[in-house]
């Protein structure tokens, strides 16, 4: 188990997993009481001293949204180093509650995820036919934070 350090929620070990890994499992209840889990894509978003890790989603995937804001508690498992720049064979496990503004915000957008998301994938692709064959990936993301328990 990792130590918390300096009052915050996570070790410098497991920070390195956070920022490093691209690709992470997020498990959130069903209707049923089940737990679905699917990829997600963190790329780094994280504020180690707020004590939250971010990812996008598209509005597109409404059923995940709906059932975050039916039941908020989440958890995401970063479990796998073949994608990303983190090493090592470190599971970390982080379990919390998920909020998100449904209404995409262009500004966080442009100004955080694309940065951290061109670290682990290049420059995405522009100009006039990717600006309008991409339009609603880009345009219809939110960003869902979870605070971390």
């Amino acid at each position: 188990m990792s130590a918390v350090i300096e009052n915050r929620p996570w070790s410098d070990a497991d920070d390195q997993i956070i920022a490093g890994d691209l690709t992470a499992a997020l498990g959130y209840v069903t209707p049923a009481g089940g737990v679905v889990v699917t990829p997600v894509a963190p790329i780094g978003l994280r504020d180690r001293d707020a004590g939250t890790i971010s990812f996008t989603t598209s509005l597109g995937f409404g059923r995940k949204l709906a059932r975050i804001d039916r039941d908020p508690r989440v958890a995401l498992a970063f479990h796998a180093r073949e994608h990303g720049f983190a090493t090592g064979s470190r599971y970390v496990l982080v379990q919390g509650t998920a909020r998100y503004d449904a209404t995409p915000d262009p500004a966080v957008l442009a100004d955080v995820v694309r940065p951290a998301s061109t670290r682990f994938m290049g420059a995405p692709a522009t100009g006039p036919f990717w600006d309008r064959w991409l339009a609603a990936y880009y345009a219809d993301r939110v960003l869902v934070t979870i605070d971390v328990h």
